[in-house]
């Protein structure tokens, strides 16, 4: 494939990641997935009720606090008006517009309270989630991370 092909298949791909089906995002270091991951985030925004009904998922506390920041400057950059030069970024200004004036609309006041937008580690999403059913979850009480599982492990097997 020569390279204008493939610099019109990324941009097919990445189009289509911005619509309203799941995806998997898979690329090297670099290739732009956490600008994609962040209009994919800003997208969704229009669509929703309630920011929370948005959950991003990632492995490390690291790409989960990048993703928030990315998402949280764009919101901000699209606040005070300065549109960017680049293409890509220009998308991003776009959507992060559009998901001001949802939130402006909505009352969800996204820059002033930015907690409201859950960008989790898969442990941090678990834990919460164990955290607000713990009736259900017969565990009595708040349950906790261990460092060392393997007493847990043994007692399992």
């Amino acid at each position: 494939m020569q390279e204008h092909d493939l610099l019109a298949q990324d941009t097919a791909n990445r189009k289509q990641a911005l619509e309203l089906d799941s995806f998997i995002v898979e690329a090297p270091a670099g290739a732009g997935k956490t600008e994609l991951l962040t209009q994919r985030f800003l997208r969704l925004l229009q669509t929703v009720r309630e920011p929370e009904e948005i959950v991003a998922i990632t492995f490390t506390n690291k790409a989960a606090s990048e993703m928030r920041s990315r998402i949280l400057n764009s919101l901000q950059c699209a606040a005070q008006g300065g549109v960017p030069e680049q293409a890509h970024k220009r998308i991003t200004y776009d959507l992060a517009l559009r998901a001001l004036a949802r939130s402006q609309e909505s009352g969800w006041n996204l820059l002033a309270q930015p907690e409201r937008l859950r960008i989790n580690t898969i442990d941090s999403l678990c834990s919460l989630l164990a955290r607000q059913m713990p009736l259900m979850s017969r565990f009595g009480a708040q349950p906790a991370v261990t460092s060392d599982a393997a007493v847990h492990y043994q007692e399992a097997a």
